[in-house]
């Protein structure tokens, strides 16, 4: 399972000394984009600016089932649990060092050609990486 570590920092949480709700996207972006670089082998700067395409969320939501304070380590874990045309679901998780789910989130991006303003669908490489890891995880 692909995971991403990250500390709760102070300057991350609200007055109530707990992690201020947005940055769980902001801890899940990061873990996607170091998926994407890592396990697809792909990165969102190459897409961009040498094939004009891009992998835009479409859908992002999220569950948070215990707080987290500041210093807290968390692995954001990154399961892919769906393959579309032209679009990807993630299904993501922080989970603390005593392997308590912090929170639970669910992506969905899509393949989109920047040129055409429309989705098109996965490059191959990519899908080929995407369903290998799927096989992996599935386990």
């Amino acid at each position: 399972m692909f995971a991403h570590a990250v500390r709760v920092s102070w300057g991350d949480c609200d007055p109530a000394g707990i992690l201020y709700t947005p940055r769980v996207f902001d801890y899940c972006t990061q873990a996607l984009e170091l998926f994407y670089r890592t396990v697809l082998e792909t990165d969102w700067v190459s897409m961009t600016r040498l094939h004009n395409m891009g992998s835009p969320m479409v859908h992002a939501s999220c569950d948070y089932l215990k707080p987290m304070p500041p210093d807290l380590e968390l692995a954001v874990e990154v399961r892919l649990d769906r393959l579309g045309e032209s679009s990807l679901t993630f299904a993501l998780s922080g989970r603390g060092r005593d392997g308590a789910e912090h929170f639970r989130a669910r992506y969905v991006a899509c393949i989109t050609d920047f040129a055409a303003a429309r989705s098109v669908p996965i490059p191959e490489p990519m899908r080929r990486r995407a369903e290998a890891y799927m096989r992996l995880t599935s386990a």
